[in-house]
């Protein structure tokens, strides 16, 4: 081998152990210097944006087991406003004793005087490069001071909360499908669709600690909105039907009368499905099927009467949910959508408008249960 080539071999290695030695580390971002912001709040008052951000102490965020957090504030929130949603968070930017970053947002909450402002917002949130589309989506009344830096329980970090991880609510109350914002967005674009959006708020009378009490996040109501246009709001206490028609149902629990006692039942599955009534596309027929066990009974019932009063119970929550989104001009077992997917001649005809809405009289709801389990005890022949 010439010298030339050997030389060229040494220079070559040389060269590759240098680049070796290079950390790849030029764009390092020191996280004492940056703040991120885990929550977005978003108002609109006067012809101007309020934005509020929440922010959480990384000590509150590191897992060690067996050690708890450290003791003092653990979330801070700034507030800003501004003729737009980003001038709003420039402002914010000012104030900050860091880089201010939305590479760590994880929620969004949106007060009902913003609601009207939908388009401008999720333009100016989702155009930045830091914007994910699994941040979780709120509306609320409640203004965001009361809101934001809610307590926790056993000095948990506050990402361990219905603000954060809306999930492990669901799994055991499903009451509330959460929506991150694919879903919001997919929803609002989704033709004939009736988007549902759950109502976040605070509970200071469940919980205390040493007599203290706790300020804790809850799901309570919820807003719907047609073809991206807001359109109502729909109180806690009238939509408890929705539970049975959640898509990705997980559990629930309810009690009733059956003769002259209560019973208690567990729910961990239920099935639904909207048909032709009659084959007449303007007439509906829902039917639920839903897997139970009982776990608490008062008195002696036989599992055809349990089963019999679960099918009532669960067919006049539906119903009473229907009728209460009609009052507000929803459609909340989407109907029109039903007809959009499965008789779009009829939906171009008769249901394409916005305001199309079915009668009280257009649908009947059959439910059919099964008891699975009545726990220690058998239960009456």
């Amino acid at each position: 081998m010439s010298t030339r080539l050997i030389g060229r071999a040494i220079r070559l290695v040389l060269a590759a152990a240098a680049m070796l030695t290079l950390s790849g580390c030029w764009d390092e971002v020191d996280l004492q210097e940056v703040g991120y912001v885990t929550a977005l709040g978003i108002d609109y008052v006067d012809g101007k944006y309020e934005l509020y951000g929440e922010m959480i102490g990384f000590n509150t965020v590191a897992k060690t087991e067996g050690v708890q957090p450290a003791e003092g504030a653990n979330t801070w929130t700034g507030r800003a406003e501004g003729k737009t949603l980003l001038v709003a968070f420039q402002q914010l930017m000012r104030s900050t004793q860091y880089q201010l970053s939305l590479d760590h947002l994880k929620s969004l909450v949106i007060n009902e005087r913003a609601i009207g402002m939908l388009d401008e917002v999720l333009d100016g949130l989702n155009r930045q490069r830091a914007s994910r589309y699994t941040v979780w989506v709120f509306g609320t009344k409640e203004p965001f001071d009361k809101l934001f830096g809610a307590d926790t329980i056993f000095n948990r970090s506050p990402l361990v909360s219905v603000l954060y991880s809306p999930k492990l609510i669901f799994e055991q109350d499903s009451s509330y499908l959460p929506l991150n914002m694919q879903m919001f967005i997919q929803q609002l674009d989704e033709p004939s669709y009736t988007t549902i959006l759950p109502n976040i708020s605070t509970n200071n009378v469940a919980w205390k600690q040493q007599q203290k009490s706790l300020n804790l996040y809850q799901l309570n109501g919820v807003y719907t909105f047609k073809n991206r246009h807001f359109n109502s709001y729909i109180e806690d206490t009238a939509i408890n039907g929705l539970r049975w028609i959640q898509p990705k149902f997980s559990h629930s629990i309810v009690g009733f009368q059956v003769g002259d006692g209560r019973v208690s039942i567990s729910v961990d599955k239920v099935k639904w499905k909207i048909k032709d009534g009659g084959g007449n596309p303007r007439r509906f027929r829902v039917e639920l099927a839903l897997r139970i066990h009982t776990i608490e009974i008062e008195g002696n019932h036989t599992s055809k009467e349990i089963e019999a009063a679960t099918n009532q119970f669960v067919k006049n929550e539906v119903k009473k949910t229907f009728l209460a989104g009609l009052e507000k001009k929803a459609d909340l077992l989407q109907l029109r959508l039903h007809l959009y997917r499965y008789h779009n001649a009829y939906w171009k005809k008769y249901a394409s408008d916005d305001n199309w809405l079915p009668g009280a009289d257009d649908v009947t709801i059959e439910v059919r249960s099964v008891l699975k389990n009545s726990g220690k005890y058998d239960l009456r022949d």
